[in-house]
């Protein structure tokens, strides 16, 4: 909103809590001058599409927080702040973050076209193309749970991890935490490596809406990625383990993959069970030093193709370059594809279709550097 004047103090540097007054993320009775607090879920920029409480005191939602109708990615404010900006209603932004931007699934563009480039998280707006998570042989069930992992867009059951209460898409996958005392957004963690709910894992990235379990370690680029380069960018935990089961936190320790096979299991199997024909790309597989990977990374880390380390214990901070070899670094999800969307299909990170000709890099030679 225009006349938005409300702080939101959001996390600086390393530090995931949110500093500052109560009163700037929390209202007790939605009401001051005899007008409405609560802004919903309306961008910053828009009028207020809805002004009715919010829960837990909230002065507006996820999407009321991280959207905004200009083409910042960051929002400053005094005292040397910043909101993480990840749907931009007027156009992908210039510098999306290190997930990308949800424009391309929103509402007032939806096609069967622009729904393969982003996972999409509007009540108001359901995929084109799918009803369901790829990659799930379930179906959506999970536990005996129906439509437990099918559906971001559903906020009501079916379809929204089986609860019976409304749930938004950003919270069926950033987990904010429900315990006592204090949610995720409070956690008052100086770790540099986000890799226990004491922490508030990595992004808020966990197994159940508790926060118990388990959940993805990482190292957080203080600005998400918004200003990136070899030595400037978020770490990612990998672990080379089997590929022939569906992945999961069980099989694969606290990594970006086994989150991503909580709903598209069936993508991590990389090879036929029977005589171990290839079936699908590897995902944390380590990148080899030999052969067309012999050159990869040649020129140090690079922030379009990103790759899991397979240790983050005792960093201070990301290292630059890519140890490519045995027992180094892995390919996985994030190195191919942005979490929250990308102006390409699948969410992928480069014109993979338009390759060669349209004057972009091709990311797959980043590893596959003989092919280039």
């Amino acid at each position: 909103m225009a006349s938005l004047s409300i702080l939101f103090l959001f996390l600086s540097q390393v530090h995931a809590n949110i500093t500052g007054q109560c009163s700037n993320c929390h209202t007790m009775h939605n009401s001051q001058n005899g007008q409405a607090v609560n802004q919903g879920d309306s961008a910053w920029g828009e009028s207020y599409a809805s002004d009715e409480p919010l829960p837990n005191l909230l002065i507006a939602s996820c999407i009321g927080c991280h959207s905004s109708t200009d083409g910042q990615t960051l929002k400053p404010f005094p005292g040397g702040v910043s909101v993480p900006i990840v749907f931009n209603t007027s156009g992908y932004p210039v510098n999306a973050l290190a997930g990308g931007n949800f424009y391309w699934v929103s509402p007032g563009i939806a096609s069967s076209e622009n729904d393969t480039k982003g996972h999409n998280i509007f009540g108001a707006n359901p995929d084109d193309n799918l009803s369901e998570a790829p990659g799930d042989p379930r179906g959506g069930s999970c536990g005996g749970v129906t439509a437990c992992h099918k559906n971001l867009n559903s906020t009501t059951a079916p379809g929204s991890f089986g609860f019976t209460s409304p749930r938004q898409g950003c919270t069926k996958c950033h987990m904010i935490g429900t315990e006592t005392p204090k949610g995720y957004h409070h956690k008052n963690s100086s770790d540099v490596v986000r890799d226990s709910p004491s922490d508030g894992w990595y992004r808020f990235l966990a197994g159940h809406q508790s926060g118990a379990g388990s959940g993805v370690s990482g190292i957080g680029d203080n600005d998400w990625q918004y200003t990136t380069n070899s030595n400037d960018h978020n770490e990612y935990l990998g672990y080379s383990g089997p590929k022939t089961s569906e992945g999961g936190f069980s099989a694969l320790g606290n990594t970006v993959t086994a989150y991503c096979t909580g709903c598209h299991s069936v993508f991590h199997i990389e090879r036929n069970s029977t005589d171990s024909v290839w079936i699908r790309h590897p995902s944390d597989a380590i990148i080899p030093n030999s052969g067309e990977f012999a050159n990869a990374f040649s020129s140090g880390f690079d922030p379009l193709v990103p790759v899991a380390r397979p240790d983050l214990s005792g960093w201070t901070g990301p290292r630059s370059n890519a140890t490519i070899g045995a027992g180094g670094d892995l390919v996985m999800c994030l190195s191919c594809h942005r979490a929250h969307g990308s102006p390409y299909p699948k969410l992928l990170r480069w014109d993979y279709k338009g390759w060669p000709g349209n004057g972009q890099t091709n990311g797959c030679n980043v590893c596959h550097a003989a092919k280039n």
